[in-house]
């Protein structure tokens, strides 16, 4: 049996449309997703072809009926979605008909709102503390914080973001005794990514390393800012602006390591993918891709979140580290991500959603 499964999500990202299509094609779930929007005014990616059922609800009241319909009709619904109104409303409704379904979302409670957050969360997810659904959680650190807030009277899944990594793996290149050192950082230039902090971390050790260079893949309101505080070694640093997602490969190939210092990143798409182009990754320890995939000492750095000494300690140690120990620490950053694939995240997918089928079953 084919099990169509509705997925409540706010936007068709690459990434997702991609993982989507990924499901589909396994032939055990039909995927029918319910965007929200076509659009977020942060994001800047092109729309992709859409080759799953879907409806984008901003389009009109009859989409939303159309969403109302799959929500009421799939065999499993999933929420990756609960912030506005009409999402709770959908989530109420299948909650009441005692019908397969559960929530799937990054860790709870790392907003700088974060006691208020909890509370608005206690009344949003009624439905969820009321019900024994399964959550799914966006990596080990979200299935752990959505534990520690609904207890273990349900059936948790680690189920992350999945992309084709194919496409940023390059061919082994031995390094020269004698090279350049290139950091990249991907994401938008904002403060919750820790770009501030990187800028600051970098002028401080690149200051008495010339062979340091530093590309920035991005736009966002700290550009000025940054650019101010890498004014001393701006000659070694590129601001390359926003790439489109089939764009950043050639990119991160240019690079040695990649840094993502977010103060805060509830999965990280970024890091699969650098380790994927085979760049040691400097991350913070409050990133779920971070604590799930970085290995300290093996393929990169794992630096608490907030913390520019850390920074500057892992930046400064990927600047001198030897060319064959940066050689070794790459070939184990591409083999590291060796399973996390697109047909493996679609397995665990559908694993989840047989879960959630099961658990139905058992509790009505």
């Amino acid at each position: 049996m084919v099990a169509s499964v509705a997925v409540l999500t706010p936007i068709p990202a690459p990434y997702q449309v991609e993982f989507f299509e990924a499901i589909v094609a396994t032939g055990e779930s039909n995927i029918l997703a319910i965007y929200t929007s076509d659009q977020d005014p942060t994001r800047f990616w092109k729309m992709p072809a859409l080759n799953h059922e879907h409806i984008i609800c901003s389009q009109g009241a009859q989409s939303c009926q159309t969403a109302s319909k799959w929500v009421a009709d799939a065999d499993v619904v999933v929420f990756g979605w609960y912030s506005d109104r009409f999402a709770r409303q959908l989530l109420r409704r299948r909650a009441k008909s005692n019908r397969a379904w559960c929530l799937w979302g990054e860790r709870p409670g790392f907003s700088k709102w974060r006691r208020f957050g909890r509370v608005s969360r206690w009344w949003r997810l009624s439905s969820v503390r009321h019900s024994k659904a399964p959550i799914w959680g966006m990596g080990s650190w979200a299935v752990d914080g959505w534990r520690k807030e609904f207890g273990n009277g349900r059936e948790y899944h680690n189920v992350p973001y999945y992309s084709d990594l194919s496409r940023f793996h390059r061919p082994r290149k031995e390094r020269p005794s004698k090279a350049t050192r290139r950091f990249i950082y991907s994401g938008s230039l904002i403060e919750r990514k820790g770009v501030d902090l990187l800028a600051r971390a970098f002028a401080e050790v690149a200051s008495t390393r010339p062979n340091l260079y530093l590309d920035l893949v991005g736009i966002g309101p700290l550009e000025a800012v940054l650019r101010k505080d890498l004014a001393r070694v701006s000659e070694r640093v590129r601001f390359l602006g926003f790439r489109e997602w089939h764009e950043l490969p050639a990119a991160y190939h240019e690079a040695d390591v990649l840094v993502a210092p977010s103060r805060y990143d509830g999965w990280g798409l970024v890091v699969p993918e650098g380790l994927a182009a085979g760049l040691p990754v400097i991350a913070t320890d409050r990133m779920g891709a971070a604590i799930d995939l970085v290995h300290p000492g093996q393929n990169g750095w794992r630096i608490r979140s907030g913390e520019l000494g850390s920074l500057v300690r892992a930046l400064a140690e990927a600047a001198d580290a030897p060319e064959n120990r940066l050689q070794d620490m790459s070939d184990a950053a591409t083999a590291s991500i060796a399973n996390h694939t697109l047909g493996h995240g679609a397995s665990k997918f559908v694993s989840g959603v047989r879960g959630a089928l099961a658990e139905s079953t058992r509790t009505n």
